[in-house]
């Protein structure tokens, strides 16, 4: 993915230039105006973000389906703040490498490999080349992301200001309040839904949707699974399963103590996901 989006970036640039000076592309095939090669580099993004065969986002912590098993000693060696201890090389190397399980770590924005060029990828740590992150990958994403962001609606620019988002107070068309999401009866939980702010980007709107989990029993409740549907954003607060669209407490919070409580945060536009639980003890 780090030359993909390296070429994007330049190909935005090169696009600026071209629209500063009113000129376009020169093919032996034909004119290519600006326009054009910022459509590719958006094609490009959305590929990067998901819109791909496998519907994967290369971006950690971006979209509902992500790389889990990240080539990235921080994310994959659980914190010492949840193992009591501090984790030495080899030990790092024997204990952590070879794992099955997910991460414990998400490390948000990190642009990892990305797949062959058939379009398959394969989530598993020891396969470097495609699980692990790279600044050099990442860092021209920024420029891509603020390209496209500034253009939004108005592309071809080269001195316009990127276009502040436009904060608000939460639209009562979507939770203006806080809501208690129903769950099955004999639940040991119940969620409570609140939208804490909303800002606009162009012509969408995006909600920071806050979720506190409350442990409403009398007994502690461990390995709790929730599934959450109709997401379209970033969680932060959970960590990823195996499972698609499923997620669990926490490293360092095993264990929901009666009465204690959990919040996670999600952010995205239209309406809010929909929280089950799978499964608890």
């Amino acid at each position: 993915m780090q030359y993909a989006s390296s070429a994007a970036f330049l190909l935005a640039v090169y696009s600026n230039y071209l629209s500063a000076a009113k000129a376009q592309l020169n093919c032996p095939e034909g004119q290519i105006q600006p326009q054009e090669l910022l459509n590719f580099v958006k094609s490009q993004a959305d590929y990067i973000l998901g819109k791909n065969p496998e519907d994967m986002s290369y971006l950690v912590g971006y979209g509902p389906k992500y790389p889990i098993h990240v080539h990235h000693r921080g994310a994959s060696i659980a914190s010492v703040f949840s193992l009591h201890s501090e984790v030495g090389c080899t030990q790092g190397f024997d204990a952590w490498y070879n794992r099955i399980q997910p991460n414990p770590n998400v490390i948000y924005g990190g642009l990892v490999g990305g797949p062959d060029r058939n379009d398959d990828y394969s989530d598993d740590r020891s396969n470097y080349e495609q699980t692990e992150p790279t600044i050099s990958g990442s860092a021209p994403l920024v420029g891509i992301f603020a390209k496209l962001q500034s253009s939004y609606g108005n592309i071809g620019s080269y001195h316009n200001e990127s276009p502040l988002p436009q904060r608000k107070n939460p639209s009562t068309a979507y939770l203006s309040k806080e809501l208690t999401h129903k769950t099955p009866q004999g639940a040991p939980v119940e969620f409570l839904h609140s939208i804490s702010s909303s800002w606009t980007v162009g012509t969408t709107t995006y909600y920071r949707h806050k979720v506190i989990i409350k442990n409403t029993s009398v007994k502690p409740v461990s390995d709790l699974k929730l599934v959450i549907e109709n997401l379209s954003g970033s969680v932060w607060g959970l960590s990823p399963t195996g499972e698609k669209n499923t997620y669990e407490l926490p490293q360092w919070l095993k264990v929901l103590n009666p009465g204690s409580e959990c919040i996670f945060v999600y952010v995205q536009g239209g309406p809010q996901a929909k929280i089950l639980i799978q499964s608890f003890h």
